[in-house]
């Protein structure tokens, strides 16, 4: 392709004099030889790609990007691109700007579809794989920032994207480590020597990479395992994490000796001595050493005479989780049953019993606590008693009965027991749990909410009662989880719908809170009338949430009101903002063939809307036509477009044509755009894939605490459905319940999250 880019340069000089005079037909021609042409129109753009900046190169990349479906030359011309060593300079890696031709190149590779995709792996990454060794300090920089930017697709490369990481130009380093957070580690072996390089800068970096890794081989733990005695705390946390994250492969009892040094390392000789941070990085020392298997057993018996009793207490309960190979621990837990401090004497009789080595003093320890008038004491022994299990079943009717104590603790650990029960056993204590949906403490009635939550369609004989509450409760996060639960009942909960109705038009709710209660009250009863009067008031509302949250229920209404189609028709077409024109659109896709009356108004969006507001149109189309998934081609092609707003749109609507494993890596890249409906999308998509999405865990962690709620739940919903490799999500989920506590819906989709990971949303107090 260099040699078209010539002859386009040549074609234009010569253009610049006179036009020669045609040669005769005797000059050394044929007679019937074709004129000159004027290189394709594929050669132009890709010219203008290498050699310009700004709007000019952005325009030849659509361009191109079109052209690529139908002419397989432009792959070939973008692969050739990727040799183009020109860049901006050193330093000069920027996200709003492209600042290398081959960055230009490929990234739109990535958005030339599968072919693109294809020509990028086989041929494109070993261009680039030469670049990271190049004697320019500035090409390896622009082509690790490349890599970066292509994110998972790059994960053929990353081994050698690593060894940049301690790369002799710091900047070449930097760039490196964050395309590795990108990308992903490709050899985790060769990567976790550097949480001891000499380097602090370097160990710190490495630590932000290892701490949110999903997975880790055993031929790492060596190396994570000399790592925890590092001076820094973060270090050695991402080190725990790492051993956490091995699963118990490759650990030895020297991996349990270190665990035990870095946590007499990391928490005060006494509790009293300095304060302990309940959610502190320190606290994921302890599903490492449980992760150790028989090689925990020495060092956390060892920890049990430790001065600290949190220490104590959590040292005992490892124990307890390693069954049978902790047997040799017995003596120890039973002389930590005269410990000073009920929660480790509950706890060692906790474990003990786990253990099979039940004793009549552990029965009396446990009796004596739950009658104890000091509310940690009764509490901490209501929790010990659920992490028991079947063998604390002599326990349960004494614990059950706390659902009435006069201890507030008391019936909030009370209700936390219950949801450890068998769901059979659990809906026996409905009438119980009604009872504390009106409790005087905002924390047990959400607690009690959260127990119906839990128990979905089984919770449905609470439903009049969650009605009841919600109709009198004035607390935002009690609010919302007192929804949440009718919400999972589903239509067995119709009898809280009246409740839910009034709080639609009640301005003082948050937006956000409207429009889960608008979804709900339609999920619930999208026959009633009253729900279609209430849902089309607020389809008109000037509270621009709120509009567009009715315009997307109306169309889920059963039967659709008759002028449900033209009212979402005209807001498709005229609301005067683009997130109402995008509400209505995703109503008329719902609707689906009931709406095909004003197809063709959608039909006209698809074809004249405005970048992004024309992929849900033309996903409405295809719903009215019957099949929504007809749109998926339409929808893929735009999570790589280079207007984050489309490729927001196309997150967002891959949700419903049904994402795949294969869309992780273009979800990932959107992940990191600046549009919040795009990372919110993205996630939400992410979150429908689930495990398979597994890769996607580094990218989603910071999003838990990103600075918009509906990117906070997303990203909290996918870690959940992703489930256990998402565990290294634990420590972000507690730090946003703590950050952002005064917001019901990342509290609840948090508390949610940490649920479904088996962690509480805070460790135990020393009591």
């Amino acid at each position: 392709m260099r040699c078209a880019a010539v002859v386009l340069v040549f074609a234009v000089a010569a253009g610049c004099g006179k036009k020669p005079a045609a040669p005769p037909p005797d000059a050394g021609a044929p007679a019937d030889a074709p004129a000159a042409s004027e290189p394709p129109a594929r050669d132009q753009y890709l010219t203008t790609l290498k050699t310009k900046r700004g709007e000019q190169q952005l325009k030849a990349a659509d361009k191109l990007a079109t052209l690529a479906e139908s002419d397989p030359a432009v792959v070939d011309g973008l692969v050739e691109l990727l040799r183009d060593k020109t860049n901006a300079g050193a330093k000069q890696t920027h996200p709003q700007r492209v600042g290398s031709t081959r960055e230009a190149a490929a990234t739109l590779l990535a958005r030339c579809g599968p072919a693109g995709e294809k020509a990028l792996t086989e041929r494109g990454l070993p261009v680039l794989r030469e670049g990271l060794s190049d004697k320019d300090a500035a090409v390896r920089e622009h082509t690790a920032y490349t890599l970066g930017k292509l994110g998972t697709l790059a994960k053929p490369v990353a081994p050698y994207l690593q060894r940049l990481c301690t790369d002799p130009d710091p900047r070449v380093a930097e760039v490196a480590f964050d395309a590795v957070a990108s990308v992903g580690v490709g050899d985790v072996g060769a990567f976790a020597p550097l949480l001891t390089h000499k380097d602090e800068a370097t160990r710190r970096r490495a630590a932000e990479v290892i701490g949110l890794l999903p997975e880790v081989p055993a031929d790492a733990v060596p190396s994570l395992a000399r790592a925890l005695a590092d001076p820094d705390p973060l270090v050695r946390a991402a080190a725990g994490s790492g051993i956490a994250a091995a699963g118990g492969k490759g650990v030895t009892a020297a991996t349990g000796e270190a665990l035990g040094a870095a946590i007499r390392a990391s928490y005060p000789a006494k509790a009293e001595d300095e304060p302990t941070r309940l959610d502190g990085p320190e606290y994921v020392f302890w599903p490492a050493l449980k992760g150790c298997g028989k090689h925990a057993v020495k060092p956390a018996i060892e920890l049990l005479g430790h001065g600290n009793p949190l220490v104590r207490q959590l040292s005992a309960r490892v124990l307890g989780e390693l069954g049978a190979d902790a047997k040799p621990a017995a003596d120890a837990l039973r002389k930590s049953l005269a410990d000073d401090y009920a929660n480790v004497a509950l706890e060692a009789g906790c474990s003990l019993v786990r253990l099979g080595e039940k004793t009549d003093e552990v029965d009396a320890l446990v009796r004596a606590a739950l009658a104890s008038l000091n509310p940690g004491v009764a509490a901490e022994a209501i929790s010990a008693v659920g992490r028991m299990g079947p063998a604390g079943a002599a326990h349960h009717a004494a614990v059950l009965d706390k659902l009435s104590s006069p201890l507030p603790d008391a019936r909030y650990y009370a209700l936390r027991f219950v949801t450890t029960l068998p769901p059979a056993d659990r809906a026996k204590h409905l009438p119980a749990v009604g009872k504390l949906l009106g409790d005087e403490e905002p924390l047990i009635r959400g607690r009690a909410a959260g127990v119906v939550e839990e128990l979905g369609p089984a919770g449905a004989p609470a439903a009049a009662a969650l009605g009841s509450a919600l109709s009198k409760e004035a607390e935002p996060g009690v609010q919302e989880q007192l929804v949440n639960a009718i919400a999972a009942i589903g239509p067995g909960a119709k009898a809280a719908v009246g409740s839910l109705l009034p709080l639609i038009a009640d301005r003082a709710a948050g937006s956000a809170f409207r429009e889960k209660v608008i979804v709900t009250a339609t999920a619930l009863d999208p026959a009633s009338p009253d729900v279609a009067a209430a849902v089309k008031r607020g389809a008109t509302a000037t509270d621009l949430e709120v509009r567009c949250a009715a315009a997307k229920a109306l169309g889920t209404l059963d039967p659709l009101p008759p002028d449900a189609p033209a009212l979402l028709g005209k807001m498709a077409k005229s609301d005067p903002q683009t997130e109402g024109r995008l509400a209505a659109l995703r109503g008329l896709t719902a609707a689906g063939p009931r709406a095909k009356a004003v197809r063709a108004d959608a039909a006209h969006v698809a074809a004249n809307g405005q970048p992004g507001v024309d992929v849900w149109a033309k996903v409405a189309v295809a719903a009215m036509d019957g099949d929504v998934r007809t749109a998926a081609p339409e929808v893929r092609a735009r999570l790589t477009h280079r207007n984050p707003n489309v490729r927001a749109a196309a997150a967002g609507a891959l949700v419903l044509v049904g994402p795949t494993a294969a869309d992780v890596p273009a979800l990932v890249r959107i992940l990191g755009d600046a549009v919040p409906a795009g990372r919110a999308g993205a996630a939400a998509s992410l979150a429908r894939v689930g495990e398979p999405a597994k890769g996607a865990v580094p990218r989603l962690i910071p999003l838990l605490t990103d600075g918009d709620a509906a990117v906070r739940v997303a990203a909290a919903d996918a870690v959940a459905a992703i489930g256990p490799a998402a565990a290294p999500a634990i420590p972000r989920l507690r730090e946003a319940l703590r950050e952002f506590a005064t917001d019901p819906p990342t509290v609840v989709a948090a508390r949610r999250a940490l649920a479904r990971l088996g962690a509480e949303p805070e460790a135990p107090r020393p009591r």
